[in-house]
C-alpha cells in the first residue's frame, strides 16, 4: 500500500512541477496578463471615456446609456501595473468612484 501512496505522490508532484514550469515559462514570455472591467461614476460618460481610451492598458472603453457610468475594459501585465492604472483613471478630473472586477 505504501508503494502506491508513494507513487501517486510522486506522479503528482511531476505534473505539479509542470504547471508550474508553464506558468514560469508563460511569465517569462508575457502570456499571462491580468483582466479587468472597470466602472466609472462620472457626470459626462461619453468625455470620460474619450480621455480613457488614450491610456495604455485600455482596451475599450464605453459610455453607458442610462447611467452616468463608462465601463472599460483592461489589461496588464501585473497586478502592481493595473493598480498602477486604475490610480490614473481615479485621478482623471470628472470621475467620482471607480469600481473594478477582475476577469476569470
Amino acid at each position: 500500500m505504501a508503494q502506491v501512496e508513494m507513487k501517486y505522490r510522486h506522479q503528482r508532484l511531476l505534473e505539479e512541477a509542470r504547471n508550474m514550469q508553464m506558468i514560469h515559462q508563460a511569465k517569462q514570455e508575457n502570456l499571462i496578463k491580468v483582466s479587468a472591467y472597470v466602472f466609472v461614476s462620472c457626470c459626462q460618460p461619453q468625455r470620460i471615456a474619450m480621455a480613457l481610451r488614450r491610456l495604455p492598458g485600455v482596451v475599450k472603453a464605453d459610455a453607458l446609456l442610462g447611467a452616468s457610468e463608462a465601463v472599460l475594459v483592461v489589461e496588464q501585465k501585473s497586478f502592481e501595473s493595473l493598480q498602477s492604472l486604475l490610480s490614473t483613471v481615479q485621478s482623471t478630473p470628472g470621475v467620482k468612484r471607480v469600481s473594478v472586477k477582475l476577469a476569470a
